[in-house]
């Protein structure tokens, strides 16, 4: 169907693309030839080629991030929006009534409060909306801690019976969580995908309006071409000073880079994984990953799947769709630069295996772009290294050549060589411009600039932002650097549970994780001032300032105190904290009032607990393959006492039914003095008692 359908975007998308790819092999070749008169003649070749190769590559790559910021400027200093023919928002269609949407929520050893309370937001969002009809919520845990998973259980049937949505929100925790989010996500698929036309795919800490799901359904229903659209989620609520400066930065700079985005992209878009909708029928059909030949971390299953399952959707005829301007789409950022270059350490390697998969058959060409973008944005770290170091190699060849003082790559003894300068200036240009684009752009609404506190505010808000941004860029080229190296010798890294809340970087722990850093930029700089005199290395002290810096910039930036302080001086302002959305300000209220207590053991409790036990019972199977070994746990947990169990052990038993039950009526069959001894029951817990007698 969609293969038949006349794309009338492709051919306005094509001519945008070839531009695009003038706008940035021009320039890059014009700014490799002004490097090379400078450095022809001056420089060994087997020197002066790879400068220039990586000088052009870099070039390049920071060119299509200026093009994309300045098109989105003319685009939203004109007022115009990016409609082209065949644009989702320009058919709406009233969803059909049997047409139901699936809001799946993976999670994995998460918060379990913030995870219910984002989707309690969404619920309600929902509800005053007036489309709850068409939604339904899934919990899609993965959670291996006994604990957390107990807790998920209990959280689920509460948030339940306060929304009266038995029914409306579901919970299933998978024994195996092979393949991570995406196994998650297609076992949903292969299980009940099928009564679900659409699902809306949500991270543990997303928040969505109600307003804006039923928006995009909408649109998905007026286009039955369509298998994925996208929305840009807004990092909210962190407190943290480095989680602030992300957050302003997403929202200042984030308009104009989408906006670009969405003017090459259109129905070629990406999908990031979460905050988006998608036709469940094409997705699992079309959308099973590949599992890559060889050994990980290159090979073997893919670690980030979102870029691959839009390139997959696209490569059977479904148009992917990025729409920026859907709002009400939230999501939170990691609190601290560790928690970021932690995830970054995932995605690293995730990116780098999308390489492998340039070559495969029938893939659009600009999701061939977006795989080798994804990739660059972590081998452009130690390609700037590499660049660096030849750079520091050839001052080291001019001085060591028995050249005059008055020699230099910027001083030819007859005067100074422009040159140099202007390529600096040319790539400063590139790289500053799209901060004071956005500037503009916001300065120019009287009401939205206040949002930001102010145009002094925002201005010095965007300069300390600049200069943080300055100092953290040559630590993360170091630690991106590593991680693709250590992917590349082998070393991989698996998927993990993410930091959610809040929280502080001791200086012992900013030491050890960024003490080598440190040291790095200290040896550096003390081993290549007397070799490139003090001119030279001037050039280099935001480099190696920033290397020195490391631990004192992990440490100070994770404080949540001077996030605040910031926010009381208008600093990092974010249009969410000025006018809050009510999504947002029920995660500060009523969200967490009924939410259960646990207190001790929550195996014991499960086990004693005759309303737990009945809960958790009902969401298990009886698993007869386990039960010969769940037998003789349950026997020990009896005998022994269940602090004797492992974590392991207790997830088996904990996975059957009839274990679960068999060890409640055993537990409350014993004596009063064998209960308190073994499971903490007192005799007179009277109800307790009279629960487990109903």
């Amino acid at each position: 169907m969609a293969r038949a359908m006349a794309r009338q975007w492709e051919t306005i998308s094509r001519y945008r693309r070839y531009w695009l790819s003038a706008f940035i092999i021009l320039p890059a070749c014009s700014a490799g030839l002004m490097l090379d008169q400078v450095l022809a003649d001056r420089l060994p070749l087997w020197l002066e080629i790879p400068t220039l190769i990586i000088f052009s590559m870099l070039f390049a790559w920071i060119s299509a991030g200026f093009w994309t910021a300045l098109v989105g400027f003319i685009l939203l200093m004109s007022g115009r929006t990016d409609t082209a023919p065949g644009s989702p928002e320009l058919r709406l269609a009233e969803p059909l009534p049997q047409n139901k949407v699936a809001i799946l929520m993976p999670i994995y050893n998460e918060e379990v409060e913030r995870v219910a309370a984002g989707l309690q937001a969404t619920f309600k969002s929902l509800q005053r909306a007036g489309a709850l009809a068409h939604f339904e919520f899934f919990l899609l845990s993965d959670t291996r801690n006994p604990d957390v998973w107990l807790r998920e259980e209990l959280v689920w049937s509460a948030l339940c019976e306060s929304l009266d949505a038995f029914g409306k929100i579901h919970y299933r925790r998978r024994p195996v969580n092979n393949k991570a989010k995406s196994g998650n996500v297609a076992d949903f698929c292969r299980r009940w995908g099928r009564a679900y036309e659409y699902m809306v795919v949500l991270d543990a800490d997303s928040v969505m309006n109600g307003e804006t799901l039923y928006r995009m359904l909408e649109m998905m229903e007026g286009n039955p071409h369509v298998g994925i659209i996208q929305t840009q989620p807004v990092a909210v609520n962190r407190e943290t000073l480095y989680a602030r400066l992300q957050q302003f930065a997403q929202h200042l700079y984030g308009p104009i880079f989408s906006a670009g985005l969405r003017f090459w992209q259109l129905g070629d878009g990406h999908y990031i994984g979460h905050n988006a909708i998608l036709r469940t029928a094409p997705f699992t059909e079309y959308c099973a990953l590949p599992v890559l030949p060889g050994r990980p971390p290159l090979g073997g299953p893919l670690l980030s799947h979102d870029f691959v399952e839009a390139a997959l959707m696209a490569r059977n005829g479904w148009e992917v769709w990025f729409v920026p301007s859907l709002s009400g789409s939230y999501e939170e950022v990691p609190p601290t630069l560790i928690d970021d270059l932690k995830r970054d350490r995932r995605w690293a390697q995730g990116n780098l295996q999308h390489l492998r998969l340039l070559a495969g058959e029938g893939l659009r060409s600009a999701h061939r772009f977006l795989f080798i973008n994804g990739a660059m944005s972590f081998l452009a770290a130690p390609l700037w290294g590499l660049f660096l170091i030849l750079g520091a190699l050839g001052s080291l060849h001019w001085a060591g050549g028995g050249n005059d003082d008055t020699v230099t790559p910027f001083h030819w003894g007859s005067g100074i060589d422009p040159l140099p300068f202007w390529l600096f200036g040319v790539t400063a240009v590139l790289l500053l411009s799209p901060k004071w684009m956005a500037v503009l752009w916001v300065a120019r609404q009287p009401g939205r600039r206040q949002q930001f506190g102010g145009l002094f505010h925002l201005i010095l808000s965007m300069l300390v932002e600049s200069l943080f941004s300055v100092l953290m860029a040559p630590i993360r080229m170091a630690f991106h650097s590593q991680f693709v190296i250590q992917t590349l010798m082998g070393k991989g890294v698996r998927w993990g549970s993410q930091v959610r809340g809040d929280q502080e970087t001791s200086w012992s722990v900013a030491l050890r994780f960024f003490g080598w850093c440190s040291a790095l930029g200290l040896v550096l700089a003390v081993a290549l001032y007397p070799f490139l005199g003090f001119w030279h290395f001037v050039w280099l002290v935001p480099i190696l300032g920033g290397l020195v810096a490391a631990v004192p910039l992990g440490a100070w930036t994770s404080r949540p105190g001077l996030g605040r302080w910031a926010r009381q001086q208008r600093l990092f302002v974010i249009p969410e904290e000025v006018i809050v959305p009510e999504e947002l300000q029920a995660l500060d209220s009523d969200s967490v009032a009924y939410l259960p207590h646990i207190e001790g053991d929550a195996f014991v409790q499960v086990v004693v607990d005759p309303r737990f036990n009945a809960i958790h019972s009902a969401l298990q199977r009886n698993r007869t393959g386990l039960w010969p070994r769940a037998a003789n746990l349950c026997h020990k947990a009896l005998e022994e006492g269940p602090q004797q169990l492992s974590n392991r052990e207790r997830n088996i038993l904990l996975s059957d039914r009839n274990s679960m039950l068999s060890l409640h009526r055993a537990v409350w069959s014993m004596n009063d003095r064998e209960r308190l001894t073994a499971w903490g029951v007192e005799s007179d817990d009277q109800d307790l008692i009279n629960q487990a007698g109903q």
